[in-house]
């Protein structure tokens, strides 16, 4: 199961949407993969086919549990699976549920596929992410929040 789902994550490296990839220890039931990405931030993905669930442990950090963003992110989180959203931009809840965890301030993505197709939540939870760093954060009111957590340069952006 994890070869699927380290084919899907090299054709995204290969297409440059990460600046690094890399597979890390793997058994039969769960792999773990790095990818350089956002702001040029490592990325940890955790993979557990028993689970059917993959997960990002810190796709923000520096968030307080009781914030109003942490209230928002999982509202906007939330939204990714609205039957309003366009089939491509949505996460179709009778395939797999997308759920947020905040540990410490550290804010958590994972999916589980509820019918086992990994191709599917692989790529979900690849454009999730995607979706939070130019949506939520970029066109949302978390300018300084990028700045300060991930290092933007004020004047470049």
């Amino acid at each position: 199961m994890h070869i699927e789902v380290t084919e899907i994550l090299q054709t995204y490296a290969d297409r440059g949407v990460f600046r690094g990839f890399s597979a890390g220890a793997a058994s039969a039931s769960k792999a773990s993969f790095r990818m350089v990405w956002h702001h040029d931030r490592t990325f940890e993905m955790l993979f557990d086919s028993r689970r059917r669930t993959m997960r990002f442990p810190v796709v923000l950090p520096g968030v307080p549990a009781g914030s109003a963003m942490y209230r928002e992110f999982r509202e906007y989180l939330h939204s990714r699976q609205a039957s309003d959203l366009p089939e491509h931009r949505r996460v179709d809840p009778a395939r797999a549920v997308l759920r947020c965890n905040n540990r410490d301030g550290a804010v958590s993505v994972a999916i589980t596929s509820l019918d086992g197709d990994f191709e599917y939540t692989t790529r979900k939870l690849i454009h999730t992410v995607h979706e939070i760093f130019l949506g939520f954060l970029h066109d949302g009111p978390y300018y300084e929040y990028l700045v300060e957590q991930f290092g933007l340069d004020p004047d470049r952006y």
